[in-house]
């Protein structure tokens, strides 16, 4: 195949800059791989098939065979690679339209792209259909992460006079600014790190390669058989993969008593990989003859298939509470939910939406035995299957899971604004939760009409890992997304939340009456911004409780016109999982806590947090150098070596923050809060718990 070497020119993306457009630090490679090809697979589908068919190949190719048909870097590649064979991942789709439009750009009259000038030739063209996966068209620069930066694409098609044809072109996607950079200066021009293959159009112009024998060639490279019959559809190849890469990237691993770490099964072999990641992220469509939006998904890896009966226990109840959630919480057939206690709750949000309903959530409390975690199918927890930290050791926070009307889960939380405040339990027993957006409800007052798919897709990051709200033009912002996640979070705590008022009580009370005081504002409280008094006391006050010693700087209190700002520190005494800060509201039968106020007290509780700074002073007895850390509206999460330490939140307001850490680590740090007063009538006081994982 010739090459095209892209050339320097205004407002043009360059290889290094490409490679960082989705610099996802947090999920694997291999999920993300598999999230943005299945989507694009299930976003082309046809309008005759009942399910689109992904099959994942993994296996190795003869280097000189490929590298002499890339005219350019052949002897690059062959330098740099002096084995003969290496390793390759490809996903194939069939059942859907294949890689269609115009062949090249000369072609292309009204701005009419088509699917195959997006994927392999473009950046930042989305698909426009609503309910498809993408609104970035930034996902596709996955591929290039996966290996070297080299992608082949194969496609055939089926043209309008009803004749089919192959279609086969190659991408190149590199840092250029690296010194063994593979593709060559055009003409002496800067490099921009980006090459494309196929069969010569013009002076440094290329096409995809439509002579369907050379296209078989270059599939018998890789053992991989072309499209034949009526077959349409696609196949990515990736080739030069490194194999212990992919696997180490991103993966929790799971700690034994005695400290050592466990990989899990999926964690030794890609095929493996595979197959859990699939059920992962799209086991609402995997397999699901109810799946409501179209086509099902079929999937297999090296012409194994993935069944109904083979999906993993944690990933069938998560089908199983999608289909409920469709439902009204009734199960359509037989699943591993059939005898279960599900619980399905309508998400009601007012005023915002033409019908009230923005969606519907599915819970259940999960005991080992349903997840088949005990003898002798001892399968991991759903923490290992859905990549999640178990940031409370011995006791399991609720995981969340939520989706819109691709059936492509979004993410798993168990730390954030999903759950937090939701009570934690023992390890025997797990929440789990899926969350189903109502995609056919409109927004109401907006200029245009706007569907909540839209809506909440518009919103989702290029990486598609989160919800968020934004603003309309006209500046107002619906607050859709946190509205939801209040109600999940109130649903799911008012089912299994359990209270003992007396331990409450006993626990708080003491920094409660102490730190009620303190706190305090004098009687010019809001006449002079920024006012900081000198206490005639000692210039800090302490307290010792269990595993931690908190310390209030009582000559650092500035009282300002809407609060005060208050610098005090945390040390833990011992070696401990996690501390969590919070405010509450001082009272005379002890500290009321910001969850007992909203579930007791009829009115909005009167303070909130503006922000956090936070300076990490030592670190397992060491010094902690850079850990400057600051929570506020645009930062609700900073993580600093092993602790994670993110806010409290409840609807938009914050009260507190909680440093997260999956081992036993002894820490202090030092913070800077400010209060926002709203009463000035009550007064605040710190509530601080530690938990050691016993």
């Amino acid at each position: 195949m010739k090459i095209e070497i892209a050339e320097p020119g205004r407002m043009t993306q360059s290889g290094s800059s490409l490679l960082k457009l989705i610099q996802n630090n947090d999920m694997p490679i291999l999920d993300l791989f598999v999230r943005e090809s299945v989507q694009n697979s299930l976003d082309a589908k046809n309008d005759t098939d009942k399910y689109v068919t992904v099959k994942f190949r993994t296996g190795s190719f003869n280097k000189s065979r490929l590298n002499r048909e890339l005219e350019g870097i052949t002897e690059a590649l062959n330098k740099r690679y002096n084995e003969e064979e290496y390793e390759y991942i490809s996903i194939a789709d069939t059942n859907t339209v294949g890689l269609t439009g115009k062949l090249h750009y000369d072609d292309v009259s009204d701005n009419n792209y088509g699917n195959l000038l997006k994927l392999i030739y473009e950046i930042s063209k989305p698909q426009d259909a609503e309910g498809a996966g993408g609104s970035w068209g930034l996902g596709k620069t996955v591929y290039f992460r996966v290996g070297i930066g080299l992608v082949l694409y194969y496609s055939r098609i089926r043209k309008g006079n009803g004749e089919y044809e192959s279609r086969m072109a190659a991408c190149l996607v590199e840092d250029e600014n690296n010194t063994d950079s593979l593709i060559p200066q055009y003409q002496g021009k800067s490099k921009r790190g980006i090459a494309w293959w196929g069969e010569k159009k013009g002076e440094n112009k290329t096409r995809p390669v439509i002579d369907r024998e050379y296209n078989n060639r270059m599939l018998n490279i890789f053992k991989i058989e072309p499209y034949k019959d009526d077959e349409t559809g696609t196949t990515i190849i990736i080739p030069y993969i490194n194999h212990d890469v992919l696997l180490a990237n991103n993966q929790v691993v799971c700690a034994t008593t005695d400290g050592k770490s466990i990989k899990q099964f999926w964690q030794h072999n890609i095929e493996e990989y595979l197959k859990i990641s699939l059920q992962r992220w799209y086991s609402p469509r995997l397999n699901n003859i109810n799946y409501p939006y179209g086509k099902f998904l079929r999937a297999s890896i090296n012409s194994n298939g993935i069944t109904k009966d083979s999906m993993e226990p944690a990933y069938q109840v998560i089908q199983a509470l999608y289909n409920r959630a469709l439902s009204n919480g009734k199960a359509q057939y037989d699943d591993i939910l059939n005898k279960a206690d599900v619980k399905c709750e309508k998400i009601v949000l007012r005023n915002v939406l033409k019908y009230s309903e923005a969606g519907t959530l599915s819970f259940i409390k999960v005991d080992k035995r349903l997840l088949k975690m005990e003898h002798p199918d001892n399968k991991p927890s759903p923490y290992e299957y859905f990549n999640c930290i178990n940031v409370l050791g011995e006791k399991n926070k609720p995981i969340v899971t939520f989706t819109r009307k691709p059936g492509m889960l979004v993410s798993y939380e168990n730390i954030g604004t999903w759950v937090d405040g939701i009570q934690a339990l023992v390890n025997d027993n797990y929440i789990i939760g899926v969350f189903v957006l109502n995609s056919g409800n409109e927004l109401t007052d907006t200029s245009e009409k706007y569907s909540l798919e839209e809506y909440v897709r518009k919103g989702e990051m290029a990486d598609h890992t989160s919800w968020n709200d934004f603003s309309f033009n006209n500046n107002s912002n619906p607050r859709i997304v946190s509205k939801i996640q209040r109600h999940v979070r109130n649903k799911i705590s008012k089912e299994f939340t359990e209270y003992d008022e007396s331990q409450i009580q006993k626990k708080i009370s003491g920094f409660g009456k102490v730190f009620g005081d303190l706190l305090l504002p004098p009687e010019n409280f809001g006449k002079k911004p920024g006012v900081s008094l000198k206490n005639k006391g000692p210039a800090r006050h302490i307290e010792k409780h269990g595993d931690v010693m908190f310390a209030v700087d009582n000559n650092n209190i500035k009282y300002m016109k809407d609060g005060i700002e208050v610098t005090a520190s945390v040390t833990a005494k011992n070696k401990i999982h996690n501390t969590t800060l919070s405010i509450g509201v001082d009272a005379e039968g002890g500290t009321i806590t910001f969850q007992q106020w909203e579930e007791k007290m009829r009115m909005k509780f009167p303070f909130n947090i503006e922000y956090i700074k936070i300076k990490l002073i030592t670190f397992n007895d060491e010094t902690a150098l850079d850990s400057r850390i600051i929570l506020d509206q645009n930062n609700l999460m900073q993580s600093y070596d092993r602790l994670v330490i993110n806010q409290l939140k409840h609807d938009n307001d914050c009260y507190g923050f909680r440093i997260n850490s999956k081992e036993l680590n002894r820490y202090s740090v030092e913070f800077t809060i400010k209060i926002n007063m709203k009463r000035r009538d009550f007064k605040p006081a710190f509530i601080i718990e530690a938990d050691r994982g016993n």
